[in-house]
């Protein structure tokens, strides 16, 4: 058998040549060519007010969503009302190495494509997540792991091949995932996973250079959760995040941008935003970047009641989107979903009553929600980037 991944069948017949989008260039490559078509037509079913993105748009920021394969795939009405709202979007797992490597020597890329194909469809910038993670491996992964060498091919192999599949049409990576976890006790604060086993912290440099070589025009982050409030342990970790984006900095590794989750609580009143404000501060004179890449706002502190509920949802948000939209750093936001239809947070961090959470802009009817207005109001009242 060749030594060289190859494709499933299937992939061979839906693979064409399209023409990428192009990277006009706003505030480092993010977002220019978002807003330089106007779309496609929108339904009279839909909103026919400005969306977030146009929203975002204003100050020269963009809006995106997290888009479930299987949303994509079987539920048209949702998804026609991602391009009223959205500019970017991210597949949800479809990237990731549990998706895309059934098999060491196949890469599957079907629901990555269809993703790519709609965002290409309907105007939309494509962000890829994730080309190194510890979690959603293929299971085969752990034993291949037998030495350094081993891992290294492995490593260069992947991020090579998926990036130049997606070169031209991913205009932002989230190159590794969140690298830190400080009860492990590791260097740097790094999170004890196979790939730091297998070959120590240059991992993470290994990462990012292969992807600059391989599309030097797709722009490049570490993304992480936990960065957001002022509790002990997380005061802890931006510490030890400034700490790691300091050494890449200086080691010439090619990492441009910090992505922070932003998987935000409400009810906790743990958010300060002078901390905030200061981490986004010290982000930006590393010279990086910011983008808030997996935005929603639990709901299972707050009572039953949906007003109330929707109330706090919407002030937490508005209360950490008024900061970080301060700083020149930041780049756009992106929701881990648009509508309350679909969110991982009812499996993880379910309701003790059972009702379903109301962490996103649309709620399950896709109508805009309490949240939804303050994202849009505090776009509004963002001052523009300077380019």
């Amino acid at each position: 058998m060749s030594s060289q991944p190859r494709l499933l069948p299937d992939e061979l017949s839906q693979r064409r040549a399209v023409t990428p989008l192009s990277r006009r260039a706003l505030l480092a490559g993010a977002g220019a060519a978002l807003a330089a078509s106007p779309g496609p037509a929108r339904a009279d079913a839909l909103s026919t007010s400005a969306g977030l993105h146009d929203h975002a748009l204003r100050s020269g920021r963009f809006y995106g969503a997290a888009i479930d394969q299987t949303i994509l795939a079987t539920n048209p009405t949702y998804m026609a009302h991602v391009p009223v709202e959205c500019g970017v979007v991210v597949s949800e797992a479809a990237f990731k190495w549990g998706r895309l490597r059934p098999a060491p020597e196949l890469f599957y890329f079907a629901p990555a494509d269809a993703l790519m194909r709609y965002a290409e469809q309907h105007a939309l910038a494509l962000r890829g997540h994730t080309l190194v993670w510890h979690e959603d491996n293929p299971p085969w992964l752990a034993e291949r792991l037998t030495s350094a060498a081993a891992a290294e091919r492995l490593l260069t192999t992947h991020i090579r091949t998926v990036v130049r599949h997606f070169r031209g049409h991913v205009f932002q990576w989230d190159v590794v995932n969140e690298v830190l976890w400080l009860p492990d006790r590791q260097p740097l604060g790094l999170r004890d996973t196979l790939w730091l086993r297998a070959l120590g912290p240059r991992y993470i440099d290994l990462a990012f250079h292969l992807c600059a070589e391989t599309d030097p025009g797709a722009m490049r982050f570490i993304n992480e959760f936990g960065l957001d409030y002022s509790w002990p342990d997380q005061q802890r970790k931006r510490a030890a995040m400034l700490s790691l984006l300091a050494d890449l900095r200086h080691r010439g590794v090619p990492v441009q941008g910090l992505g922070m989750q932003a998987h935000l609580e409400a009810g906790v009143h743990a958010l300060d935003q002078k901390e905030l404000a200061q981490f986004c501060a010290d982000v930006a004179a590393l010279g990086l970047n910011i983008v808030i890449t997996e935005m929603d706002v639990r709901d299972n502190r707050l009572p039953a009641a949906i007003p109330v509920r929707d109330a706090g949802v919407a002030a937490e948000g508005r209360a950490f989107l008024e900061v970080v939209l301060e700083s020149p750093a930041l780049l756009g936001v992106v929701t881990w979903g648009l509508s309350d239809l679909r969110t991982w947070l009812d499996e993880a961090w379910p309701r003790t009553d059972g009702l379903p959470q109301r962490p996103l802009p649309l709620d399950r009817e896709m109508r805009r929600k309490p949240l939804w207005e303050a994202m849009a109001a505090t776009f509004d009242a963002a001052l523009p980037l300077q380019k």
